[in-house]
């Protein structure tokens, strides 16, 4: 009886032990989203007041100029990179310190080769192509969001949740005060908004890695580690123009079959609902040291660990999404001015398409890690055939509200790729 009694208790304090360990690892998250949260949702907001600022200031015109070159920066940004710039992660979570060193060394020197191609190509298309002279500034912009990327991503490696955050907020104050100087003191054209973005993200580099450009100093051609960045990146860098059409074919094709104006307010639209891209995010950065570490342990197999994240970021996903157009919806009204009235209802649709792309960031995340670059192309294909077709179907008979809805089809459609993909395919970690 005594012994029966005693392994009750023993049962009972262990179920205790493990509800307490389970709620102090809950806990731990929990608040790390939080500082994530709170940090982006901030520097959103401060995005969020200088786009409203913008369209109180700027021609819509100039917005559709600033739409199309942020979106040709997406462009860039994998150009410079070479699509490969999750190998960070990656490498951060799997490499010892002085491993990881050498890849980050390396895949500098190897972005600084990309951005002298990418300028030298872009003078000849400025100067014999009918393209915005913005261009110009496009492979420099890349350049700098290329180290603050890889900034932002040790620190989410390292949960340094702080100073990820206030690389966020501060990065996005300084762009707005900038950007507010330039727009009521020069000019109020979509280069003031361009200039401001590009000295915020230097000032940032400058304060995290000093003044003296070592990285530039000390390139080197390392024709090993070069290869192995540019095996693993080829067929991201090939998914570079679908990933474009994906993201970018709804803004073309409202100016093309619509007009400018309307290619601006269907670019406000979507900066107001890529306030929603700011949980995404900030859930994304909590859970992807986990979710590595789940995947580095093998205890369970890797559609079913993604299959449990899957649902649950959607599930918070969702309920953020609900919470974010509530708040929209009583403070729309009196936040835009007559003249992007139009945009109202679409934020409720690109917002609401938005889940699909929760979905994508968790099953990307997965097939990245065990090197599915190849699969990654086929479904990038795969969703722009999808976005530029339904947009070209959708846009001239629903005008903005098709364009919202194709983009959202192209991700649901990656999504649903990616995760067959992973299911079929035998797996093996991935690193350079």
């Amino acid at each position: 009886m005594r012994e029966r009694c005693r392994m009750k208790t023993g049962l009972a304090s262990f179920s205790m032990g493990a509800v307490l360990r389970a709620t102090r690892a809950l806990a731990a998250r929990a608040r790390l989203l939080a500082v994530y949260l709170s940090f982006s949702a901030g520097a959103s907001v401060v995005g969020l007041l200088t786009t409203l600022f913008m369209i109180r200031h700027v021609e819509p015109e100039q917005f559709g100029r600033l739409a199309i070159t942020l979106g040709a920066l997406m462009i860039a940004n994998a150009a410079i990179g070479f699509g490969a710039d999750n190998l960070v992660a990656i490498n951060k979570a799997k490499l010892d310190a002085q491993g990881y060193a050498s890849f980050r060394r390396a895949y500098s020197h190897f972005a600084l080769t990309t951005f002298v191609v990418g300028q030298f190509v872009a003078v000849p298309v400025w100067l014999f192509g009918q393209v915005d002279g913005l261009v110009l500034l496009v492979p420099l912009m890349a350049l700098l969001k290329f180290f603050v990327s890889m900034a932002s991503i040790e620190y989410v490696m390292d949960q340094r949740a702080l100073a990820y955050g206030l690389v966020q907020l501060l990065t996005a104050m300084a762009a707005s005060v900038v950007t507010v100087a330039l727009v009521l003191w020069v000019s109020p054209k979509a280069e003031s908004r361009i200039v401001a973005l590009m000295l915020a993200d230097a000032a940032l580099l400058v304060v995290r890695y000093g003044v003296k450009p070592t990285v530039v100093a000390s390139w080197r051609f390392d024709r090993e580690a070069f290869g192995r960045i540019a095996r693993f990146g080829a067929p991201l860098m090939l998914s570079v123009g679908p990933a474009y059409l994906i993201n970018e074919v709804d803004k073309v094709v409202v100016a093309q079959r619509l007009d400018l104006a309307s290619a601006g307010i269907y670019g406000a639209a979507c900066t107001i609902a890529g306030f929603m891209l700011t949980f995404i995010t900030a859930l994304l950065n909590t859970s992807v040291p986990k979710l590595m570490a789940s995947l580095k342990e093998g205890r369970e197999s890797p559609t079913r660990i993604t299959t449990h994240y899957v649902i649950r970021f959607c599930g918070l996903s969702i309920v953020f999404a609900a919470l974010f157009l509530a708040a929209y919806t009583l403070a729309a009204g009196h936040l835009l001015p007559a003249r992007y009235t139009a945009a109202i209802p679409i934020v409720y649709v690109l917002v609401a398409m938005m889940q699909w792309r929760s979905a994508y960031a968790v099953i990307g995340t997965v097939t990245d890690y065990y090197g599915m670059t190849t699969e990654k192309l086929i479904g990038f294909m795969l969703a722009a055939a999808i976005a530029l077709g339904s947009n070209l179907l959708l846009i001239p008979r629903f005008g903005l509200l098709g364009a919202a809805f194709g983009t959202g089809l192209a991700y649901m459609a990656l999504a649903a790729w990616l995760m067959l993909a992973l299911a079929r395919r035998p797996l093996v970690p991935h690193t350079v």
